[in-house]
């Protein structure tokens, strides 16, 4: 599992001043990116310099409990259904003191940069992936 850490700001909230429900995505990504740089991946790199990228091809979160503008936040990130070109990221988000307030999954496919065909993931980044893996998840 890797951590990532945020927090809600302004521009995160609704007129009610709690977090707008489709921000919880802001916070997946985020820890996403956050992840692949841990890794030594920058964005720039893999989306520009590589032979790969990922694209999401699913997404679904759930809202468990409001956030407001300071709360400090901690997303838990971990693989799943790690196949030959897909894997699943989950993200548990906390606040305070281990309080789970959201839930967030993506689903991405690894694709050759120029021709945007289905590719296995390389190697190098499936390692990294594995290390993640929640439950052993290989499919």
């Amino acid at each position: 599992m890797f951590i990532s850490y945020n927090k809600v700001r302004m521009h995160d909230t609704d007129m009610a001043g709690i977090l707008y429900f489709a921000r919880q995505f802001r916070f997946a990504h985020d820890a996403f990116e956050d992840f692949l740089e841990s890794e030594g991946y920058s964005i720039d790199s893999l989306f520009h310099k590589s032979n790969f990228i990922f694209v999401i091809v699913h997404a679904e979160a759930d809202y468990l409990a409001p956030l407001k503008v300071g709360d400090k936040l901690e997303v838990h990130v971990s693989t799943e259904n790690l196949g030959n070109s897909s894997f699943g990221f989950n993200y548990e988000i906390y606040k305070d003191q281990k309080v789970l307030v959201g839930k967030a999954k993506t689903v991405h496919v690894c694709l050759e940069r120029t021709t945007r065909l289905k590719m296995k993931i390389p190697q190098t980044i499936r390692t990294q992936l594995e290390k993640h893996l929640e439950n052993n998840q290989i499919s």
